[in-house]
């Protein structure tokens, strides 16, 4: 049985950098990403 973090329901979004609450941003490639990826559900 999956588990309920395992299902991935909404739209993935991938972006270059994000930016923290404190206001800091920061980027993927410093990672050695292209981009950070991550699934925003949609409001029911």
């Amino acid at each position: 049985m999956a588990k309920k973090s395992d299902r991935r329901t909404g739209e993935v979004v991938c972006t270059p950098y994000i930016t923290l609450r404190n206001g800091k941003r920061i980027y993927a490639a410093a990672y050695g990403l292209k981009a950070f990826c991550f699934t925003v559900r949609s409001k029911r």
